[in-house]
């Protein structure tokens, strides 16, 4: 490897700082976290959903670092998405023979080293493995997109080793902070605020979880670059890349499905029929698109999560923004992009469906429950909790009804049947 392949991503060697070109005013709530830990010894890895933003917040921490004192030398950064068949070991060689004019093991200062997107780098679990052992003095942090290589290589190779963020889509916090708005002063008084939240969760849930579209005004812009820049990269390179696949519009095919109808029972043996694959296919295909983060499974709680895993899933959108990518949302699918919202801000597992249905199900630390039923309104969601209540009477802690209107809906219910009624907008910034 030549050092203009390392210089051109190291501006800060000749400039000794961050162009500000690279760098974003608005931090992320993730990026205090990873931070506050950037002196400890774990190597970090940042990973999630394409075009989150997961390179502006290494930049950022970069930019940080420069102005702390820390000499630009000893901050590299290196993008393996960008090179052909790139290894970690020919970037550190160049790294020592080219720039710092000494081996890892011999320099006493400390070293900072960003790997972004390294799941395309050749057997990078393994290097990474070598390389934290050998160089004591080196923080090494390292970003992807891919779930599959980056968690499960990642547990195995670098088990103790390496502490591991999850950058999620914009939360609806940080869309109205990037939008202008004073999140702490709306929450002093919420009701007033319903109808100012209205198109706004609106914009939010049709394009507003990536940061470069927050104030897009133009609706196909946006479409074309959720497909060009988040579906098509994962669809057509990051999956086929990673299991070798030949058939992407097989892959394409299950996503416009669950893009179409997000929060639909997955039928294998109805999608094996329509799509003329054997179910043991369509199964492992669903997987590949949960792997590359285009979409989130739910499976049926039963009690607990080993028996739940076995029964029927869900398929969500990694973020309802995705559903834009596929044509403008069909006004029935509102309620379903509703609910995508629920589940990207809390992260649930499982939803219930038994002789009635319930959304949410999240499992609390104490193993108690909490019930969360999504509805444009409140008759047929508080009778659906109730219910679940009743099934479960020792375990759930307490139910939400989250509705898609504004403050007709904020009603108060009996301490009792311990069920809270909260607008949409309202939940999506107090959970």
């Amino acid at each position: 490897m030549e050092l203009e392949e390392l210089s051109r991503f190291n501006g800060w060697w000749t400039l000794g700082h961050v162009r500000a070109a690279l760098l974003q005013r608005y931090k992320r709530k993730l990026y205090g976290s990873i931070a506050r830990y950037l002196e400890r010894r774990q190597a970090f890895l940042i990973w999630g959903m394409r075009r989150v933003g997961k390179t502006v917040l290494v930049f950022q921490l970069i930019d940080e670092l420069l102005r702390s004192g820390v000499d630009p030398r000893h901050v590299l950064y290196f993008s393996f998405e960008e090179t052909p068949t790139p290894d970690v070991r020919d970037v550190l060689e160049t790294y020592q023979r080219e720039v710092l004019h000494s081996a890892l093991d011999t320099t006493e200062d400390r070293i900072y080293v960003f790997f972004d997107e390294i799941q395309k780098g050749r057997d990078w679990e393994n290097r990474i493995k070598v390389a934290y052992d050998l160089y004591p003095n080196v923080k090494f942090v390292l970003t992807g997109s891919a779930s599959v290589s980056l968690s499960k290589k990642s547990k195995e190779s670098l088990a103790g080793r390496m502490m591991t963020f999850l950058l999620e889509p914009l939360s609806f916090e940080e869309f109205l902070e990037l939008s202008g708005k004073d999140v702490a002063e709306i929450l002093k008084s919420p009701a007033l605020w319903d109808r100012e939240m209205e198109p706004l969760l609106h914009r939010y849930m049709t394009s507003g979880s990536f940061p470069e579209l927050v104030g897009e005004d133009d609706e196909e812009y946006a479409r074309n670059y959720i497909m060009n820049n988040v579906v098509e990269r994962v669809l057509y390179r990051d999956i086929p890349q990673e299991f070798g696949l030949r058939d992407v519009e097989l892959l394409k095919s299950l996503m416009y499905i669950f893009a179409k109808n997000p929060g639909a029972i997955v039928n294998f043996a109805e999608l094996s029929k329509n799509l003329g694959r054997d179910q043991r296919t369509i199964s492992n295909y669903v997987e590949y698109l949960e792997y590359g983060l285009l979409i989130r499974l739910v499976h049926n709680y039963r009690g607990s999560p080993l028996a739940s895993a076995r029964k029927l899933k869900k398929a969500y959108l990694g973020t309802p923004n995705i559903a834009l990518a596929f044509g403008p949302p069909q006004f029935t699918a509102t309620p379903r992009l509703l609910e995508n919202l629920v589940l990207m801000r809390t992260g649930a597992r499982f939803f219930y469906r038994n002789s009635f249905e319930v959304d949410f199900v999240l499992v609390n630390d104490d193993e108690t429950l909490t019930a969360i039923e999504v509805k444009e309104g409140s008759g047929r969601g508080l009778e659906q909790l109730k219910r679940f209540s009743k099934h479960f009477p020792e375990r759930v802690a307490r139910s939400i009804l989250v509705t898609g209107a504004g403050g007709a809906h904020r009603t108060p219910t009996s301490t009792t049947e311990r069920v809270s009624v909260v607008p949409m907008w309202e939940f999506l910034v107090i959970t």
